[in-house]
């Protein structure tokens, strides 16, 4: 990182995402406690604003609000906070969004648990996820997205709780493995396997 770049975070606020994208938190209330990035107090114990507000951003997302609700694509409001210790730019926004992913973890959480678990069918898990009707395909029987979230599923690269897997398993299998990790923070009451998935998400980091 050059000495003109600043480190970026992403926070979780304490709210799922369908709550959030009614009833988004105004500035203060978002504020991290802390940065995350050097460990400075967004207020210190004078008063002093240490997270200063930095303006806010719109991510669109794809996938269902609920385990068993239909796709969607919507918008929230995600806080952005600069630090004036560190200069580091932190982005906070509802549980169960990922950094950099067009789909919420709750949905991708439910792919990888209907594809690699249950073992259904491409096209299958992508009429429970995806919104966006598939067109220029060549290969429709085949969502290529599942692959890409398997590999980062594999990598480490989607919950930073998840260490990497064996680089020699099959997608499917990595993809299985990282849903039944998840399976461990879902709600052992949920009505069924869909919404314990699915709530499960809100909770893994």
């Amino acid at each position: 990182m050059s000495n003109t770049e600043s480190p970026t975070r992403f926070v979780q606020f304490d709210l799922n995402v369908n709550y959030w994208r009614k009833n988004p938190p105004n500035t203060p209330e978002a504020r991290p406690p802390r940065c995350p990035i050097c460990g400075a107090p967004g207020q210190s114990s004078d008063g002093r604003i240490v997270l200063h507000g930095h303006g806010s951003r719109v991510r669109r997302l794809r996938g269902p609000i609920a385990a068993d609700g239909k796709p969607i694509q919507f918008e929230v409001l995600v806080r952005r906070y600069a630090c004036q210790c560190c200069k580091a730019i932190v982005t906070v926004g509802p549980r169960g969004l990922l950094p950099r992913r067009r789909y919420t973890g709750n949905a991708i959480a439910l792919a990888l648990w209907l594809w690699a678990v249950w073992q259904h069918t491409d096209p299958k898990v992508r009429d429970a996820t995806c919104p966006v009707a598939e067109s220029g395909v060549s290969r429709p029987e085949r969502w290529t997205t599942l692959r890409r979230w398997a590999r980062a599923g594999r990598d480490g690269a989607l919950w930073s709780g998840r260490p990497a897997l064996a680089l020699e398993w099959t997608l499917r299998l990595c993809a299985e493995r990282v849903a039944r990790w998840l399976w461990s923070f879902g709600d052992p009451d949920a009505p069924t396997e869909e919404h314990r998935i699915f709530g499960a998400a809100a909770h893994a980091r």
